[in-house]
């Protein structure tokens, strides 16, 4: 066997050479960003052989059992054999239930799976277009308050995906998907720690999900969720968030809007570092693009955060 085997492929590495860096030198597409064992945007999935353990610290026990590991820092010394972490399990058909309008830029999403699908809340699936277009979407509906899958869809200009729902896309058309994929979702271990949920835009879908399983799993500790928008108008569900601050005396809402003063105003990348005091006895969950949540990541990691207590949910860039 080889010592470095992508899928079925069997890939060269060289002595003391990291898995990333052998994977883009054979020509394999493999997301990263700051090739230091810090953003886990190089994740993949060991399906054969022994992990290094440097390539899973800072890792939940959740990911660490599933087999997942950063690329750029692996160096593998036996044989491994190693997938995408979005590699899909079989597609399911789903039906589209709803389309609706959260806020000018955010549609919601309800699908109705045509067979059961289990999934923890604040996973992802692959949504897949009838020409065979996928994209990855945060789920932020709950398997036991709802029968159908929930996903906030943030509208781009000129976006395939964004142009078949927005224009295309009606109830009663029928989709297929994958997954679940990702380790982003609740744990009962930290049921007596604060709990803090941040997220940038459609980043609060899976901050949806995992709140509700927080509170529904009886969670001790006070918690905490940000959401921050570039305008007014990219905040959205802020009547549920609300309602739930008054039936959970626990639960606290802080809308970010950047550049605006006020209740809602600030940044949130500075509101969650200056506003989280004790960082060390805190859980994290942080949803959104790269560079937000690399920074916010470094930022509690510098204040005392504990890295395995810190989960992110990284959305990348269309390609």
């Amino acid at each position: 066997m080889a010592l470095l085997t992508f899928g079925e492929t069997p890939v060269a590495i060289a002595p003391g050479e990291n898995v990333l860096s052998a994977l883009l030198a054979a020509g394999i597409d493999a997301p990263h960003s700051c090739r230091a064992g810090f953003c886990q945007t190089c994740l993949h999935r060991a399906v054969e052989g022994e992990i290094p353990a440097a390539a899973q610290q800072g890792l939940t026990d959740a990911q660490k059992a599933q087999g997942y590991f950063m690329a750029c820092v692996c160096v593998p010394e036996n044989p491994l054999k190693i997938v995408r972490v979005s590699d899909a399990p079989a597609e399911t058909g789903v039906v589209v239930q709803a389309i609706d309008r959260l806020s000018p830029t955010v549609v919601r999403l309800r699908l109705e799976p045509n067979v059961s699908f289990s999934y923890r809340p604040g996973q992802f699936l692959a949504l897949k277009a009838p020409d065979g277009f996928a994209r990855n979407y945060s789920i932020a509906s709950h398997p036991e308050e709802q029968s159908f899958l929930e996903l906030h869809i943030r509208l781009l200009s000129n976006g395939r995906m964004s142009e078949l729902i927005s224009e295309r896309l009606s109830p009663g058309d029928r989709l297929d998907i994958s997954g679940p994929f990702g380790t982003c979702f609740y744990d009962d271990s930290d049921r007596d720690r604060p709990l803090v949920l941040v997220g940038a835009g459609t980043g609060l879908a899976p901050l949806w999900g995992v709140l509700r399983d927080a509170l529904r799993r009886g969670h001790n500790g006070p918690i905490r969720l940000y959401h921050g928008a570039l305008d007014r108008w990219g905040l959205y569900l802020v009547d549920e968030l609300r309602a739930l601050t008054e039936e959970h005396a626990h639960f606290s809402y802080i809308p970010c809007v950047r550049g605006e003063i006020g209740p809602a105003g600030g940044d949130l990348e500075a509101a969650v570092i200056e506003g989280e005091r004790q960082p060390d006895l805190s859980s994290f969950f942080l949803c959104g693009g790269d560079g937000l949540v690399g920074r916010v990541k470094r930022g509690l990691f510098l204040k005392g955060a504990k890295l395995q207590r810190i989960r992110a949910d990284i959305f990348l860039p269309a390609p």
